[in-house]
């Protein structure tokens, strides 16, 4: 088995292990990542498994789904935090547009955040805010395979994602971001 199996094995297996890190700088050493040639394979919906940060929406937990879901040849972002198993956008997200800045660094600025509520009728509940004073962050490609996704953010925090399926979250998180 590869070490990218093994991580992604690892990760599903014991999200907390100590090996994960060392796994995850490993295959970092091994990228051949560029966004000129691999930008449509971040396309997708993404699961936040491990996280170097110790804040809690940063990591992974076996309650809710930490998702990013990206769709990078339109510049659209949403990180959702939802409830495990609810095949919907609905909870806490922030929406960003993308850009990039170099063939490893992706640049986010934030344009919205708050609640996104489930249907009541034909209406949904939204409580998302036009964030107003900019927030501006980027994340540096470090490994990108079909499954797994390593990457760090500006302020030096370690994510490991992996690539779940949902063709209708995909979807619906296009509609989510027209309506907008």
């Amino acid at each position: 088995m590869n070490l990218e199996q093994q991580l992604l094995d690892l990760l599903l297996s014991s999200p907390n292990s100590k090996k994960i890190k060392n796994m995850a700088e490993e295959l970092e050493q091994e990228s051949k990542f560029t966004l000129s040639k691999d930008i449509e394979k971040l396309k997708g919906i993404w699961e936040l498994r491990w996280s170097s940060s110790k804040a809690p929406f940063l990591n992974y937990s076996p309650f809710v789904d930490n998702l990013q879901i990206l769709d990078p040849l339109n510049l659209d972002g949403l990180n959702l935090l939802k409830p495990k198993g609810i095949n919907a956008i609905i909870g806490t997200g922030i929406v960003a547009k993308l850009r990039s800045l170099n063939q490893k660094k992706i640049g986010v600025s934030f344009t919205h955040a708050g609640i996104i509520g489930p249907y009541l009728g034909i209406r949904k509940i939204n409580a998302l805010t036009k964030i107003k004073k900019e927030q501006k962050g980027w994340l540096e490609i470090t490994f990108l395979s079909k499954d797994l996704r390593i990457c760090r953010g500006d302020k030096g925090t370690l994510f490991i994602l992996r690539r779940i399926e949902g063709n209708t979250l995909f979807e619906r998180f296009q509609e989510f971001i027209e309506s907008l």
